[in-house]
Order: C-alpha cells, then sequence, then structure tokens
C-alpha cells in the first residue's frame, strides 16, 4: 500500500511570507522576466485543472509542486524533493514548460520559487539535473547560478514507473546545485 503525500502543507507550517505570496503579495515581474506569472504549490483543489494540461508525472510519490499561473492557466510546474535526493539537499526535478510557452522566464520563476522555498526552510543548497541533450535547460540553470556538482553525470537505463505506468528510459543527467543565502533564524524541515 503506498501512501499519499498531502499536496499541500497544513496551515501552521506555512510561514507569513508564503501566505502573503498565495494572498497577492508578489512582486509583477516584467514580460522578460515572466511578467504576470505566479508561481505556489499546488492545491488538492487545483489538480484536475493542472493534470488535464501538465505531466505531474511524481504524483504517486509527490513532496511538493510548484505550478506557474499565467491568467488563471497552468503553464509549468516543477516538483521539489526534500527527501531521498542524489545529493542530499533538496532537488528540483520534473521541471517542464509547454514548448510554445517557453523563452517567457516561466522555468526562471519556477526556479526561484523553489529556491525560496528551500531557503524559508532553512537549506542553504538547492540541486537540480537536466539532461546532457538538453543544452537548453542547462544554459537556464547555469545563468541562474547553478554549478556541476562534484558527480559524474549519470545514465539512468531501464524502467521506470510514471503514475504506475512503465516507461522505458535510457538518458545521462547531469547535476547542479546552487548555494542559498540562508536566513540563519529559519528552521529546516521538510
Amino acid at each position: 500500500m503506498r501512501r499519499r503525500v498531502p499536496l499541500v502543507c497544513a496551515e501552521p507550517q506555512v510561514r507569513q511570507s508564503q501566505r502573503d505570496a498565495r494572498q497577492g503579495g508578489r512582486v509583477d515581474f516584467s514580460a522578460a522576466d515572466g511578467g504576470g506569472i505566479d508561481v505556489h504549490e499546488l492545491t488538492a483543489a487545483e489538480l484536475v485543472q493542472v493534470d488535464a494540461r501538465l505531466p505531474l508525472s511524481r504524483l504517486d510519490v509527490a513532496q511538493t509542486y510548484l505550478i506557474a499561473w499565467d491568467r488563471g492557466e497552468p503553464v509549468g510546474q516543477a516538483h521539489v524533493a526534500w527527501e531521498r535526493t542524489t545529493l542530499g539537499v533538496p532537488e528540483v526535478q520534473d521541471v517542464f514548460v509547454p514548448e510554445e510557452l517557453r523563452g517567457r522566464g516561466i522555468g526562471t520563476r519556477l526556479s526561484h520559487a523553489a529556491e525560496e522555498l528551500a531557503r524559508a526552510r532553512g537549506y542553504s543548497d538547492i540541486s537540480i539535473s537536466a539532461s546532457l541533450a538538453n543544452e537548453g535547460a542547462l544554459r537556464l540553470y547555469r545563468r541562474l547560478g547553478y554549478r556541476e556538482a562534484d558527480l559524474p553525470p549519470q545514465r539512468i537505463k531501464g524502467t521506470i514507473l510514471i503514475r504506475g505506468k512503465p516507461l522505458g528510459v535510457d538518458d545521462t543527467l547531469l547535476y547542479l546545485v546552487k548555494t542559498l543565502d540562508v536566513d540563519s533564524a529559519a528552521p529546516r524541515s521538510s
């Protein structure tokens, strides 16, 4: 029996800055920086709408899904794993923006939101991986301050389960890490 991880934090676990961000306390970004894009954690009430538009591949084992929204439509996603990660620090996984929306700053907003969440939880580092073949993603992450981790590229080959369905994979991932400026008073939690 697989235990489902809740998609939303219980209200007492949400910090004031997170509450403010969900209640319109966000900064407006210019169009080049993902203007008008709001990013917040996926809620149970949004699941059907988001799942119809984005490939939420980790719902079976979800820890935190961040969803980018533009005028009420989901336009991107990033999964943040807090536990059992390759480098032992929070890991941003399954970043996805539909091809027709790429280049609008949505991936940047998702990355910044993941970093803010990790920072708020007291982590000093965050990691991300990308396929060696995905030059655009690697370029973005390097531009955002990620550097190669002290780990050789990892080949992933075999069958994995995506939402209970087998999928054959053969890819080589490069792991990148970024040091975060952390508020030393923030407690570290997962």
